[in-house]
């Protein structure tokens, strides 16, 4: 039988199930405020325990025995945790008005304002309503699905050291926007419900129908402070920068056009994006450090 190591769990495993124990510890403290508790609660532990099984069944794996499973086991637990960003995201309405009950976009409008003297979020996005600037736009921020899954993907057959570290890396940010969604509850610039038709309504090109059809398909609320698809998309960048160059150098003007996005296509506060630029840069650093403790431990 072969021993991988001597602990069970990975680093990835410890943030993730740091989050998953911090989401449960919330929902039980606040459950009067919990929508579907019957539904997240057991949804959470369910996580966690699958997380412990894989790890416990992963390291008792006999690989010279098993070798197709060791590989499949391999990519599993080191693609686990992205399967996981859509519900941890989308979820989060159940829980994001504990503290806070009412929505807390009047302060963050209001900061917009005092930049400034109307909202982006909502002018942009109408003084330059052009079908080729709407499709740039909705490209760009439409570009982040394919770039959280590819370069991971990409980085996993040809540099697994350059995986191991994006996905630990994109996880820690990940969790960190999070948990900042679960104490402050904040809609974007869907907030105003212009905005929030005009997230809804079909027109212009492609790239902006496929993205009206993700929000109408898509009934999450609360997840906007700071934005985590630039903080997201600066730490795939500086990952491709590290790892893959030449897909840096691609990923740089799409990731500038889509912070822009981010307000021109209503769904933040001009605010959201900028803290999602400090978020990304600074979450990068402090995930490698993070995993160079955890390391030192496990």
């Amino acid at each position: 039988m072969t021993n991988r190591s001597d602990s069970l769990l990975s680093a990835i495993d410890v943030i993730t199930l740091a989050y998953i124990g911090w989401i449960l510890l919330y929902m039980l403290v606040g459950l009067s405020r919990v929508v579907e508790p019957l539904v997240h609660i057991p949804a959470m532990l369910s996580i966690g325990v699958g997380i412990l099984l894989m790890a416990w069944w992963h390291r008792n794996l006999d690989s010279a025995k098993h070798p197709g499973w060791e590989k499949a086991l391999s990519l599993v637990r080191g693609l686990y945790p992205v399967t996981l960003f859509g519900y941890f995201f989308t979820g989060g309405y159940a829980f994001n008005r504990i503290i806070f009950t009412r929505w807390l976009d009047p302060f963050f409008m209001n900061i917009d304002l005092k930049l400034f003297g109307y909202l982006p979020s909502m002018v942009w996005g109408l003084r330059f309503d052009h079908i080729l600037i709407s499709e740039l736009f909705h490209f760009a921020y439409f570009c982040y699905y394919p770039m959280i899954v590819g370069l991971p993907l990409y980085l996993y057959f040809k540099k697994p050291e350059g995986f191991r570290e994006l996905i630990f890396n994109l996880s820690f940010v990940f969790y960190l926007c999070y948990f900042i969604y679960s104490i402050l509850p904040v809609v974007g610039g869907r907030f105003i419900p212009e905005a929030m038709e005009l997230t809804r309504i079909y027109r212009g090109g492609p790239f902006t129908h496929i993205m009206v059809f993700i929000y109408r398909h898509s009934n999450h609320l609360g997840g906007a402070f700071p934005s985590s698809h630039v903080g997201v998309a600066i730490v795939l960048t500086i990952a491709a920068l590290r790892h893959a160059r030449r897909l840096g150098y691609v990923f740089i003007p799409i990731v500038f056009f889509l912070s822009l996005a981010t307000v021109y296509c209503h769904y933040h506060w001009f605010i959201d994006a900028v803290f999602g630029v400090f978020t990304g840069l600074g979450g990068y650093y402090l995930a490698n450090y993070a995993h160079r403790k955890l390391q030192g431990v496990l």
